[in-house]
């Protein structure tokens, strides 16, 4: 066995007072985990339904069907039922489907005298 495990496992059982199992199964718990991010990874920003519907000028029911159909990424954080879709997914769409922000115009009477 691993001597930095061995040692976990000791320090483990001084902490349990004893206990054999308990030690053994935090040492295992750590062991498992020992170079992963405690938190599960998830998208670094991620938007609501109704953000991206704004963002995509489209209804909600339009990106329910589009997370349904797969043409939009999203997912669902922890256990509840909330939908969410990463910026990334969103851009990715704006470009597919051309649409941009709209330029702001003159109104009608300035381009008039322009």
């Amino acid at each position: 066995m691993n001597n930095q495990v061995v040692s976990e496992y000791n320090e483990y059982l001084k902490l349990t007072d004893g206990d054999k199992a308990a030690a053994a199964s935090l040492t295992l718990a750590a062991v498992m985990l020992e170079g992963r991010s405690e938190a599960p990874v998830q998208p670094a920003m991620a938007l609501t339904v109704a953000e991206a519907a704004r963002r995509l000028r489209v209804s909600r029911c339009t990106v329910y069907q589009m997370c349904q159909s797969g043409r939009l990424r999203s997912f669902r954080p922890g256990t509840g039922r909330a939908l969410r879709i990463p910026v990334e997914a969103v851009e990715q769409c704006e470009n597919k489907s051309g649409v941009r922000e709209p330029t702001r115009r003159f109104p009608d009477i300035i381009k008039r005298y322009c």
